[in-house]
């Protein structure tokens, strides 16, 4: 067996501590938090209230195309 380290050293710039960054103030400026995040139930409700008006579009384009009267009166075809 050999006494000889069969990996290289590591160099020693590699082994020195490195200076920490310094943060630029104006850059450094914390993020705004979200909307969703700060207002979860105010978020959801808007949420559910936009899947209603587009499922309330949905079922008035069926209504209008299938002819069931769900958003007005039956009015029979003209012969």
């Amino acid at each position: 067996m050999s006494a000889k380290n069969k990996r290289p050293a590591a160099a020693p710039s590699a082994l020195a501590p490195q200076p920490a960054p310094v943060a630029d103030p104006v850059t450094a400026a914390p993020t705004p938090v979200p909307f969703y995040e700060r207002h979860p139930k105010a978020a959801n409700a808007i949420f559910v209230a936009l899947w209603l008006y587009v499922a309330a579009l949905w079922l008035l384009a069926l209504d209008q195309t299938f002819h069931w009267g769900i958003f007005g009166p039956k009015i029979p075809p003209i012969p």
